[in-house]
């Protein structure tokens, strides 16, 4: 029998809990029939799995997701993505709409999520049954929104203009807001979002995937796989530089905050839409 003997006090450092986050979004079954799922044995009372409940019924309306040309019901929103970072104890992170929304309506997200009760968007929180505001910290200003894939995608002048409008109006509602912003390893597309909005952002959002496969479904070998991890931080080196060269590196983290080895697959997804690329390239 081997005998293993811990010294408690020895303590080496401490990891961040930063590190250890995960993004969701409304794809395949990422919500509904996964975290989501009303139906399941697994479910409790709010829905949740291993369980959530029937509520939502003010922001119900299906509506049609024409980045990915599927339908989403509506039916976990908000209120319950907050009741799922209770459930778990982990920090909410909200992506806001930055492709069709406009800086008014992100910053009204904002007052729904973080104000007390001023405003008919914090009465509109508290009539849905939620007295206490969630006091959500994290935000990021949009999704890719360098990408032609994306709806609403913006040009970098167009960037950083929303980002600083949407911005300002963010942290007037709540300073104690912590902003980000879409970026990637591009020195057009971050010079200018940095010019423009460095003094409202506390982070530099970026994402990765190696192994891309959206419209055909033709995996990488095990050895390719293998290789991609030679090169799994060289984003986050050059946005490092590039901070450090504007002299904001000790006031702008990076966010690496999608990233996984094969991207998604949904077939014709991007070849249905005129002049859509088939990789993630700056416009």
């Amino acid at each position: 029998m081997v005998h293993i003997q811990v010294n408690e006090k020895r303590i080496f450092g401490e990891r961040s809990p930063m590190l250890y986050g995960h993004f969701i979004e409304y794809f395949h079954r990422q919500i509904y029939n996964g975290i989501y799922d009303p139906e399941s044995p697994f479910a409790n009372e709010d829905g949740l799995r291993t369980s959530n409940e029937e509520n939502s019924s003010s922001y119900s309306k299906p509506l049609f997701d024409k980045a990915w040309r599927v339908e989403d019901p509506n039916t976990f929103g908000t209120d319950e993505y907050i009741k799922l970072c209770q459930a778990i104890g982990c920090e909410p992170y909200i992506c806001i709409n930055a492709g069709t929304g406009t800086a008014e309506e992100i910053s009204d997200w904002v007052e729904y999520c973080n104000l007390e009760h001023e405003g008919q968007y914090a009465k509109w929180r508290i009539k849905n049954g939620y007295p206490d505001p969630y006091k959500v910290k994290y935000w990021s200003i949009g999704n890719e929104n360098y990408g032609s894939w994306e709806t609403g995608a913006k040009s970098a002048d167009e960037w950083g203009r929303l980002v600083r409008e949407s911005a300002k109006m963010m942290k007037h509602v709540d300073p104690q807001t912590e902003l980000s912003a879409a970026a990637l390893p591009n020195l057009d597309w971050n010079i200018n979002l940095l010019k423009h909005c460095g003094d409202y952002l506390d982070w530099i959002s970026i994402h990765e995937y190696w192994d891309m496969v959206p419209e055909k479904n033709e995996l990488a070998t095990y050895e390719q796989c293998i290789a991609y991890t030679n090169h799994i931080d060289h984003a986050v080196d050059e946005v490092r530089g590039l901070l450090k060269a504007m002299k904001l590196d000790k006031k702008i983290k990076i966010a690496f905050d999608e990233w996984n080895l094969r991207s998604w697959h949904h077939p014709n997804v991007l070849s249905l839409r005129q002049n859509g690329p088939t990789n993630r390239e700056l416009p």
